[in-house]
C-alpha cells in the first residue's frame, strides 16, 4: 500500500500486470469487452488509489482481492444500468446520425433519473440500493438494518411511489411531479 500512496509507478504497473487479466476474464465472461474491463478497472483502480491515500485500507489487505471486488462491482451496476437495458447490439458500424439524439436523450433521462433518486432519503436509497441492486431480499435487509420485514416492506413501497411520483420529471415532461 506504501508505493500506492506515493504513486510509484512500478507499483501501478504490477497491480496492472497481476490483476487486470482476472477483471478482464470477469468482464469477458458476463457480456463485456476488453475496452469495458479497462474502464472498470481504471475505476477500481481509483477506488484502490482514494482508500491508500485516505489510509483507508489495511497493509496486511490483499490488492487485487480489493480491486476485482471493486471492479466486479461496478460492473454489476453497470449491467443493471438502465442505459445497459435499453443498448441494442447493431453489428453494422456505421451508425445513422439519428441513434446520436436518441443516445442523448436516453443519457438526459438517466442523469434527471439520477437527480430525482438523489432527492430520495438515505434511508430509501439504502432500501432501493440493497433490493435491486445488490440484489438482496427483504428479511435480510430488515436484519441488517435491526428492523421488522414488514417495515423494510412499508419503506420500499413508499419510497417507490415517490419516484413514481417523479415519473414525468424522469420523461422531462413539463409540470413535473415533484412533491
Amino acid at each position: 500500500m506504501d508505493g500506492l500512496r506515493r504513486n510509484d509507478a512500478a507499483t501501478l504497473r504490477a497491480l496492472y500486470m497481476q490483476h487486470f487479466p482476472t477483471v478482464c476474464g470477469f468482464v469477458l465472461r458476463n457480456s463485456g469487452t476488453t475496452r469495458d474491463a479497462e474502464d472498470v478497472f481504471q475505476e477500481a483502480m481509483t477506488v484502490l488509489w482514494l482508500k491508500a491515500k485516505e489510509e483507508a485500507l489495511q497493509d496486511a489487505s490483499d490488492p487485487g482481492a480489493f480491486l476485482f471486488r471493486v471492479a466486479k462491482n461496478k460492473w454489476l451496476d453497470h449491467l443493471r444500468s438502465a442505459a445497459h437495458r435499453h443498448m441494442k447490439v447493431v453489428h453494422d458500424e456505421r451508425l445513422p446520425d439519428h441513434h446520436d439524439e436518441a443516445d442523448a436523450g436516453l443519457e438526459q433521462r438517466i442523469v434527471r433519473l439520477r437527480g430525482v433518486y438523489d432527492k430520495l432519503d438515505e434511508k430509501c436509497r439504502n432500501v432501493l440500493d440493497r433490493f435491486y441492486f445488490e440484489r438482496k431480499d427483504l428479511a435480510a435487509i430488515a436484519d441488517e438494518m435491526g428492523v421488522g420485514e414488514e417495515s423494510i416492506r412499508t419503506i420500499k413501497y413508499r419510497c417507490m411511489m415517490r419516484l413514481r411520483a417523479f415519473r414525468r420529471a424522469i420523461a422531462g415532461e413539463e409540470g413535473n411531479n415533484e412533491r
